[in-house]
């Protein structure tokens, strides 16, 4: 709701352009990179009459709107030493570059995927199918992490073992569960 905001007080009607931004930057034609960003923006200027310059829009779209979590990072390292590690996201190109900067615990991955790379987003069974690929791992022997139901119901679907991630502490609470370690 941030990026929403930091938008639509720039709109005509800044009520019904917050309603109808809503899930903007998680469209599929967004998260896979069908539209880009000039043309998110033009429709933008038509549709709700957005009054900022395309710069303006650029800098509000890619500021910040998340935050390292406390605790996560030490999750990822020691994850990391025993396990592949893949992170699968929905993301336009443009956003993705501000988290890579943001997040220097990315690097305990073994891969970035990113829907705007791969011209896919979840929930898409295809994702699944090829992280499965890709990572030569059998699905059921992976869990599969995120905070979206209809992902989780999507990899469940396909195979993965899944946890709804709601914050740091009941993620170690579901490793402890399944006899993983982690401090």
């Amino acid at each position: 709701d941030i990026v929403y905001s930091r938008l639509a007080r720039h709109c005509r009607d800044e009520q019904e352009a917050f309603s109808r931004l809503n899930s903007l930057m998680a469209r599929v034609d967004v998260t896979t990179g069908a539209v880009t960003l000039p043309h998110i923006y033009e429709s933008l200027v038509e549709t709700h009459d957005l009054s900022l310059s395309y710069e303006k829009f650029v800098e509000a779209w890619l500021k910040p709107y998340s935050k390292p979590l406390p605790g996560m990072a030490q999750i990822l390292e020691q994850l990391s030493r025993s396990y592949k590690l893949f992170l699968l996201s929905n993301v336009d190109a443009y956003y993705g570059q501000t988290v890579r900067a943001l997040h220097p615990e990315l690097d305990y991955f073994d891969a970035l995927l990113v829907s705007c790379e791969l011209g896919r987003a979840k929930p898409d069974s295809a994702i699944f199918e090829h992280i499965g690929r890709m990572s030569g791992v059998d699905p059921v022997d992976c869990l599969f992490i995120d905070d979206t139901i209809a992902n989780i119901k999507a990899a469940d679907a396909m195979g993965f073992q899944t946890h709804l991630f709601i914050g740091v502490d009941a993620l170690r609470m579901e490793l402890k569960r399944r006899f993983i370690r982690v401090v």
